[in-house]
């Protein structure tokens, strides 16, 4: 059974808690799992560079050097005879960060705590509710699920200050993907959009607004192993125009990320993953990177 409790360790948690600080590259969201099962991760990020295609406030030329540590756990269940997973995600982060607002040079150094994310994930497609007994006797197949991410404005938020941890907002991210196994490989494509309520405490009591983005992201996955696999991570986005006081600030251009995931299994309980992740186009300032380690730990 050890083998089936490496492979769904690595595969239940980390990389949820990345999407704090980049577009989301993300494999293995739509996977098979049997219920009852319990996931706590922790992880450290690091980021540098111009983040402008992934914009959370109306600024120009923004560049950020971003760090700390974040937390998640997740429990998969039963829904509608089918296995579903639920997750949050927290963290801490200090950033220091330098931008251009109304023509002026603006920066600021500051810590705090980041939005909270909930994501429940339901697989509607290939992954019939199964037990840990049950699901050792069964193969790997084609899942496709969908799944709905909701980011809460929780985190440390400041209308004196343009650069701030939290967005002061919420997100819903509404997604549907499917995992497809081939032998010792795995492709994985899902696509998403990002819809965002307004910022209604913008520095200067503005409003800001902004349309969806739109993401389509797709993952090559090699199993060297139980539990021991790598990722080559590529997605396309587009859309996020910004908006202050109803006049348009920002035409945000469709741009590409591309990056490589690690996951290795140190036993039945534990396991850790290495990312990074980087910018292959430069429209608008695409050309940030992201760093992470994380450790996860399973219990039924």
């Amino acid at each position: 059974m050890s083998y089936y409790i490496k492979r769904i360790l690595t595969t239940g948690l980390l990389l949820q808690c990345t999407t704090l600080v980049a577009q989301e590259l993300d494999p293995r969201s739509y996977i098979d799992l049997p219920t009852g099962q319990n996931f706590f991760g922790a992880l450290y990020v690091y980021t540098e560079g111009d983040i402008y295609t992934s914009p959370d406030i109306p600024v120009e030329n923004l560049t950020l050097e971003i760090d700390g540590p974040a937390f998640a756990y997740a429990h998969t269940f039963e829904l509608f005879g089918n296995s579903s997973k639920i997750d949050i995600v927290g963290g801490q982060a200090c950033s220091y960060g330098e931008a251009v607002y109304l023509g002026e040079d603006v920066s600021r150094k500051y810590c705090g705590m980041t939005d909270t994310r909930v994501r429940l994930n339901y697989n509607f497609y290939g992954a019939k509710a199964k037990t840990m007994s049950e699901f050792v006797k069964h193969p790997k197949g084609v899942v496709v699920g969908a799944s709905l991410q909701v980011s809460a404005p929780t985190g440390q938020y400041d209308d004196q200050y343009i650069l701030n941890i939290g967005a002061n907002r919420w997100f819903f991210k509404p997604e549907i993907g499917a995992s497809m196994p081939f032998g010792a490989w795995e492709l994985d494509l899902s696509i998403s959009a990002k819809i965002f309520t307004d910022n209604n405490d913008l520095q200067g009591n503005k409003t800001f607004e902004q349309d969806p983005i739109y993401n389509v992201q797709s993952h090559l996955i090699y199993d060297f192993g139980p539990g021991h696999w790598i990722s080559l991570n590529g997605n396309y986005f587009w859309g996020g125009d910004t908006f202050v006081d109803g006049e348009q600030t920002a035409n945000k251009e469709a741009n590409y990320r591309a990056g490589i995931t690690y996951s290795k299994a140190i036993n039945s309980q534990h396991s850790f993953k290495l990312l990074a992740n980087k910018g292959i186009t430069t429209n608008r300032g695409n050309d940030s990177v992201v760093y992470a380690i994380a450790w996860a730990y399973r219990w039924d």
